[in-house]
């Protein structure tokens, strides 16, 4: 399974209160919503249903994201309680985004199965870009494991880094690959690389969720302006 989109496609990354300020012009430019449960303001059962049900009405594919602290995340929380949230929003989502390194990788590829959705196995380094060898063996390794996509976000501290991320785009976007660059230097992969093999890329909704995320709508501008046009 993987999905298809008609132009380089932006998810949108987004708390509970961010969904309040999304525009039609900002519905306009998104293609996925990415709902981060560890931004929430509440994590009662109730409120993120709610939250899920609430974002469904807005017509785009959602990813169900309760990132680890580890690779990024805001709260932390037990692994047997994020089983038990990817189990409570799985009927309302597209997607579940899991890190590839979790001990529960495993359950929650299954839980995706079971539920019919997309799987992704993400890699996040803050520190900085792997060697292509390590990340291309790193693609296939957990391609193999069961997962739809991978999601390979790494630290560019130089062209170097640029070009290996653009490499690994370019060899391995059959597979169903995201790619991304985080960082200043890392920007402008968020413009090429859903124009050269990723599926897609991330943008914010309200505060940037991860270093180097731009708002949806000044990265869609770019897309215009310099490739869909």
């Amino acid at each position: 399974m993987r999905p298809g989109f008609g132009r380089p496609a932006i998810a949108g990354a987004a708390s509970d209160s961010d969904l309040k300020h999304i525009s039609k012009d900002i519905l306009k430019a998104l293609d996925l919503i990415e709902l981060r449960v560890d931004h929430f303001s509440s994590l009662t059962d109730g409120h993120i249903v709610d939250v899920f049900k609430g974002a469904e009405s807005l017509g785009k594919p959602l990813i169900a994201t309760v990132r680890a602290t580890e690779e990024g995340g805001r709260r932390d929380m037990p692994d047997s309680e994020r089983i038990r949230l990817f189990n409570l929003i799985k009927s309302s989502a597209d997607f579940i985004d899991i890190e590839a390194r979790a001990e529960i990788f495993d359950k929650v590829r299954d839980i995706a199965r079971d539920a019919g959705i997309i799987l992704i196995a993400s890699y996040h380094n803050f520190k900085n870009t792997p060697s292509y060898d390590e990340l291309s063996g790193f693609i296939t390794e957990y391609k193999e494991r069961g997962a739809d996509i991978v999601k390979i976000t790494t630290t560019a501290n130089s062209k170097d880094d640029l070009r290996t991320m653009t490499r690994i785009t370019l060899d391995h976007h059959q597979e169903g690959i995201v790619t991304i660059c985080m960082g200043v230097k890392g920007l402008i992969s968020r413009l090429f690389f859903p124009s050269v093999g990723s599926l897609f890329t991330f943008a914010s909704i309200g505060d940037s969720k991860a270093p180097g995320q731009i708002p949806v709508l000044e990265l869609r501008q770019y897309m215009e302006a310099l490739i869909e046009g």
